[in-house]
């Protein structure tokens, strides 16, 4: 893979991040603030390693033709050691990331993580130092040779060193500590018995931690979404030009970018930015590495790095299915101005909300009050037997949605409800939502 080779001279990172955001705007149609944290994004490949996270970005489309991929077509010639992907396996996964320390580009994510628990466990893992290791058992099964098996063996040393290290061994009581095991590069023979190198048994660590930007037409699975900034695309109209991007030519952009970096590596590495307080620890551990790259930018980079930071965040949380659940339920209490709902009247008044991020959890089918609790269980929200009047029945006590009405709830919506005087008491700490 091509080692960028850094700008001749010092760079301007106001100018640098200008000329990227305007690449971006010339051939992609973007939603607000898109651009702005593209630009910033693009310099952290640069420098990724010198922070702790690896920031993530999330590219969704409710349908095809809206721009997904043109965007990873332009990402590619500006971020720093790209590897594109439409497909992917696990082992393949880590196994780029080890040996090349890419940016990591892949589309029609859709399309293979859906059942695929094993990769989707190390994207979420991934982005950040500390956790982005998988482990693996390279040797030979049964004790018998196969082809090719010691040069894997070789290549897997640099993992195994690793993670020897990691748990405080040497080369000398490695052997001590993990003694091989019979069936998994043990000879089964008499003890003593000398084995080759090749028939070992050996563990092997390896990274997965690198930036990524996945693209998928409807959602990620909320669990990765989490853990990434999300852009929404969406199909441009006849009024909106940009320029196709098969002759762009970006290698001055990126030996500004890597020189850059080059010359605030210790500023980048050593900077703790300001974030506000209502963002919730992983939105500012993924956010963190930008709002670096602006405040060293200048200009009025910092102040459009937190804007867009605002206004991204606050999109993704409007538009989590749950968080909209929730509020809707907020809602329904509310207006019936109730301490405690039957679940059957919850559920009834939930059919009038149609077209909220939520509605999709339905798959198609009726809401019912099974349906309901089902989506409210993970929160310990559980049906209990209330009585209203004189009839008794299934039913949920307003105080018990309390907590996650504050946690998992956009604050702008908590405002506007209170200024409504529909949420009295509801979010008033200042709790930061998506907690």
């Amino acid at each position: 893979m091509t080692t960028v080779q850094p700008w001749n001279e010092s760079v301007d990172g106001k100018l640098l991040l200008d000329e990227i955001e305007g690449v971006l705007k010339g051939h992609v149609v973007l939603p607000r603030w898109a651009a702005e944290t593209l630009a910033l994004w693009c310099v952290h490949t640069y420098g990724f390693e010198l922070r702790d996270v690896g920031t993530y970005i999330g590219i969704e489309s409710p349908e095809k033709r809206c721009g997904k991929s043109t965007l990873l077509g332009v990402l590619r010639r500006l971020v720093n050691r790209p590897v594109m992907a439409t497909n992917i396996s696990s082992s393949a996964f880590f196994r780029v990331i080890e040996e090349t320390q890419p940016t990591l580009l892949i589309d029609e994510a859709d399309t293979f993580l859906a059942g695929n628990d094993e990769l989707r466990g190390i994207l979420n893992a991934g982005y950040s130092r500390e956790t982005a290791y998988v482990i693996r058992v390279s040797g030979v099964e049964g004790g018998g040779k196969k082809p090719g098996r010691l040069n894997e063996l070789q290549e897997n040393e640099k993992g195994l060193n690793r993670l020897n290290k990691l748990n405080g061994l040497n080369k000398e009581d490695q052997g001590m500590r993990n003694p091989p095991s019979p069936g998994f590069g043990a000879t089964g023979g008499e003890e003593g018995t000398e084995q080759d190198e090749d028939e070992k048994s050996r563990l092997a660590s390896f990274s997965c931690w690198c930036p990524k930007a996945m693209a998928a037409i409807g959602r990620l699975p909320d669990t990765l979404a989490d853990r990434c900034i999300v852009i929404r695309m969406q199909r441009k109209v006849a009024r909106e030009k940009c320029e196709r991007p098969r002759k762009l030519e970006t290698t001055e952009l990126n030996r500004k970018c890597a020189r850059f970096v080059m010359d605030n590596a210790e500023a980048i590495a050593n900077a703790q930015p300001e974030l506000p307080s209502s963002l919730h620890d992983r939105a500012g551990d993924i956010w963190e590495p930008l709002l670096v790259v602006a405040d060293l930018a200048g200009g009025d980079w910092p102040q459009i790095a937190r804007q867009a930071m605002a206004g991204l965040t606050a999109g993704a949380l409007e538009n989590n299915p749950l968080g909209s659940l929730f509020l809707d339920i907020l809602i329904l209490f509310a207006e019936g101005q109730a301490d405690r709902m039957f679940s059957r009247t919850l559920a009834a008044g939930l059919e009038r909300f149609s077209g909220r991020p939520w509605s999709e959890l339905r798959k198609g089918k009726q809401i019912t009050e099974q349906w309901l609790a089902g989506q409210l269980r993970p929160y310990a929200l559980r049906p209990k037997t209330i009585w209203i009047g004189d009839v008794s029945a299934k039913g949920y006590l307003m105080e018990d949605f309390k907590d996650v009405f504050r946690r998992y709830i956009p604050q702008s919506d908590l405002e506007a409800l209170r200024a409504e005087s529909l949420a009295p008491g509801v979010g008033e700490e200042g709790k930061s939502v998506g907690g």
